[in-house]
């Protein structure tokens, strides 16, 4: 069984690679509107104008040189489906997660998926399930994130999330995201992220992502993401026997597309996959391990202000 599940990602992998092509064709032969820059002659009174004029929408087309935070009265709706095995099982669940934008610079939702940050939280969000190998219900993190600095080039922002004890104790996060714009279609993040859960299990996390995002069209994306992880400050990875210093690197890669109706919606669509601990020292297992693995797919839906 073990054997099916490694041979069945390296096929979704391979249909993953085509997936910005796909984007690149599909947007080549798109007639629902003109090039981007392109002028429309249309008479100044006509309502067509007007309608423009009244809905204008200034949150960028482009994934990766996106701001930090949502407009104000953005509402962002998302949900990861994923494979994962964690070296032990093949688990298989689903993330549905909600963000709004209270204030330009103000961002509150029940979500895993923030902008600039990692992906790699499996199953929290507003309704996280598991549903193989045997059902189950993930946790569910509050989050604020208020945008410190906003630049041409730079932006920086903290975030503070509480994850409830749903399916495990009580967790707090502080995060320091930062996005670097070189241009306008690459972005970098990077930042620091320090997780503690409390209770009967008590640990220490803390990640420094290094993730890389460029757009090769106005809608087509790709992103690169590695970074250093240490779990439990290196006290191993909840697989056993592991229970010893060890820090380990991740690599992860996800490609995909937007669309945007102008004035009424955004959509983005991607898939990936990631190697969560491909790279270990000093923990009980193979110094380059990929026996953890997982792949997802993931939509996320975004609301012109509604406010």
């Amino acid at each position: 069984m073990k054997q099916f599940n490694i041979e069945y990602a390296w096929l979704l992998l391979g249909l993953l690679a085509f997936l910005p092509r796909t984007v690149v064709a599909q947007e080549g032969v798109s007639g629902e509107a003109p090039p981007e820059g392109d002028v429309v002659s249309t008479s100044v009174d006509s309502p067509v104008v007007e309608e423009v004029d009244e809905s204008e929408w200034t949150y960028p087309k482009i994934y990766s040189v996106r701001p930090l935070t949502m407009e104000q009265g953005m509402v962002r709706a998302n949900a990861i489906f994923t494979v994962w095995d964690d070296g032990i099982d093949t688990v298989f669940g689903m993330t549905l997660g909600a963000s709004i934008g209270v204030l330009d610079d103000l961002e509150l939702g029940i979500n895993n998926y923030r902008i600039g940050s990692s992906l790699q939280q499996r199953y929290e969000g507003l309704i996280p399930v598991i549903f193989a190998p045997s059902a189950g219900f993930g946790n569910m993190p509050l989050y604020g994130r208020y945008r410190i600095v906003q630049r041409e080039k730079l932006d920086f922002a903290g975030d503070l999330i509480f994850v409830l004890p749903v399916d495990t104790a009580f967790a707090l996060e502080v995060a320091l995201p930062f996005r670097i714009k070189p241009n306008d279609r690459l972005s970098v993040d990077t930042g620091l992220e320090v997780r503690g859960t409390f209770g009967s299990a008590k640990r220490a996390d803390i990640r420094i992502p290094a993730i890389v995002n460029y757009n090769f069209s106005g809608r087509a994306f790709i992103s690169g993401e590695t970074g250093v992880q240490f779990v439990n400050l290196g006290k191993g990875f909840n697989t056993p026997p592991a229970d010893i210093q060890g820090v380990a690197i991740p690599i992860a890669f996800r490609a995909g597309g937007t669309w945007k109706k102008e004035g009424k919606f955004l959509a983005d669509l991607f898939a990936g996959f990631a190697f969560p601990q491909l790279i270990e020292a000093g923990t009980s297992r193979k110094t380059v391990d990929f026996g953890i693995w997982d792949l997802f797919v993931s939509v996320a839906f975004y609301t012109r202000p509604l406010f």
